[in-house]
């Protein structure tokens, strides 16, 4: 049995391809309680126990350090006869928000030392192997401005982390093969996902090699379709859906795969507005926000056609007229009403209130619905009716809906950014995915790839099954969060957004038991 650490583990993505490749976890860590959450529950179904054959510890890399990692490994049950003398391979992906070429690219965040303290951890462990993963945009980040080395030695301001780390490794007695982009289709996964890998061998062990693509050929790549087909229609299974339903992740004790033929986990469906749904429809397949606006202006848009697409186009073309003409409503019917505010507070009440006479305006208003909206307001019943009839007035007088319809119809070539922006709103990296194609790099935020066949977004299970994580695997957790949550909660699509695709981790780790293999003594022939 090889043993294997994996810090900043995550919900497990990297996990489950190292025990698919023969490892066993004895400890792994990270510092969210909500990742916490999946990984021990999907560690215990795998039984991986903690205490008795593996340890979980929630916290900061910071705040670890080697000796207490052998520590709790050793006290587990299953080594207290007979401790664990060596660790066979580290694996780890530091938090790479600060390298991301899709990010802030700031060298200074705090988070780029992370590979610092990784790197430390190496030391002070000394495992046979190493393996780091990290976004593709590692690859050209500068070092952080005053790093401090693990190796004691002195880089210049401005250095790559790719000429670094090869320093700092070798300083710590570890051959170092040249970092590496590996790319997710290339083995098996169902989208073209990007990851810097480096692998790095104890250089009085064998050398670890880089794995070899198995789906590099178009033709050999699993698309879109037979990933996630059979969970929104009838039909057979591709053999990459039958593997995700039986399962690739062994159980500790019996090797056998957890699978899972009946309930599938994960499957809710996202409600979205009637608009939504249309404005969804405008992308063909393959198509990203930018092919829609060029179609638009090339071809024409007959609104008719979207009806509540178009309702709201007009409601968004209109909102500064209307949020000043709400005002003068207020003025007139309840003077001060949130004066007290500051004006940034005002402006936001100003805006909620916009909303909630948006909701009402196609029908008839009704004092207990109107009631139950009103909230916060300050406002009564009456004084919302008498502000809402003024408004039905007064509103969307800036642009009218013929004016706004034959712009699009007749006029597309002189359609301006602001109308394309109230259409699609501003989300420009949207795309609907190619259901016969992989897919584009899984993020943590739902809402950039259309469903290939349905108006709707992808669920936590179809981002799952396009990242091959087993279907027995259960993303525990909220779906998702917004707003300033986002900087503290790991909700599941985050999970899933932020994971290494299994069988890319696979092939990964295979090589590394193969080294290990290797490495091994030879057993003397008798004859």
């Amino acid at each position: 049995m090889f043993y294997a650490i994996d810090l900043f583990c995550g919900a497990g993505g990297f996990s489950e391809g190292i025990i698919q490749a023969g490892f066993h976890i004895v400890y792994s860590s990270d510092r969210s309680p909500h990742v916490k959450e999946t990984y021990e529950k999907r560690h215990r179904q795998l039984g991986l126990i903690q205490g008795i054959n593996t340890h979980f510890q929630l916290s900061d890399i910071r705040d670890l350090n080697g000796e207490k990692i052998l520590s709790d490994i050793n006290n587990l049950e299953i080594f207290r006869e007979n401790s664990v003398e060596e660790i066979d391979v580290i694996f780890g992906g530091p938090p790479c928000q600060g390298f991301s070429i899709a990010g802030k690219r700031d060298k200074d965040d705090p988070r780029n030392t992370l590979f610092r303290e990784y790197l430390r951890i190496i030391k002070e462990i000394k495992p046979q192997y190493v393996v780091m993963e990290n976004v593709a945009g590692l690859l050209s980040m500068e070092l952080n401005t005053g790093f401090e080395s693990v190796s004691g030695r002195k880089y210049p301001d401005n250095s790559l982390i790719t000429e670094v780390l090869p320093e700092e490794l070798d300083a710590l007695n570890y051959n170092v093969e040249p970092i590496r982009l590996l790319n997710a289709a290339d083995f098996g996964v169902p989208q073209r996902r990007k990851r810097a890998i480096l692998i790095a061998s104890r250089k009085d062990v064998v050398k670890a090699q880089y794995p070899v693509p198995t789906t590099k050929e178009p033709n050999e790549k699993v698309t879109v379709m037979e990933a996630i087909g059979d969970l929104f229609s009838e039909g057979k299974l591709s053999e990459y859906a039958v593997g995700l339903q039986e399962g690739r992740t062994p159980h500790f004790a019996n090797g056998m795969p957890i699978p899972n033929y009946f309930g599938t986990f994960n499957q809710e469906t996202s409600s979205h507005a009637a608009a939504v749904q249309e404005r969804f429809s405008l992308f063909a397949q393959g198509e990203s926000t930018q092919d829609v606006v060029d179609k638009i202006i090339s071809n024409g848009l007959d609104l008719n056609e979207y009806p509540n697409l178009f309702r709201e186009l007009i409601f968004n073309s209109n909102s500064s007229h209307n949020l000043s003409e709400l005002k003068v409503a207020i003025d007139e019917i309840k003077p001060n009403l949130y004066l007290e505010c500051d004006p940034k507070e005002r402006n936001k009440k100003y805006k909620s209130l916009l909303k909630k006479i948006i909701k009402f305006w196609d029908t008839e208003l009704e004092d207990k619905k109107v009631k139950a909206v009103l909230g916060n307001t300050n406002l009564t019943v009456e004084e919302f009716t008498l502000i809402y009839n003024q408004c039905k007035k007064t509103w969307n007088k800036s642009y009218t809906e013929e004016y706004i319809h034959d712009l699009f119809k007749y006029k597309s070539k002189e359609i301006t950014e602001f109308f394309l922006d109230a259409l699609l709103t501003k989300k420009d990296s949207r795309i609907r995915i190619d259901g016969e194609g992989t897919a584009p790099t899984m993020l943590t935020l739902p809402d950039d790839f259309i469903h290939p066949v349905l108006n709707r977004i992808l669920t936590v299970r179809e981002m799952a099954r396009i990242q091959g994580f087993d279907d027995s695997f259960e993303f525990m957790g909220k779906r998702t969060t917004g707003g300033s949550k986002r900087k503290d909660e790991v909700p599941q699509y985050t999970q899933v957004g932020n994971a290494v695709p299994p069988l890319l981790a696979y092939a990964i780790a295979l090589e590394i038991k193969q080294a290990l293999i290797n490495t091994q003594p030879k057993e003397p022939v008798i004859t």
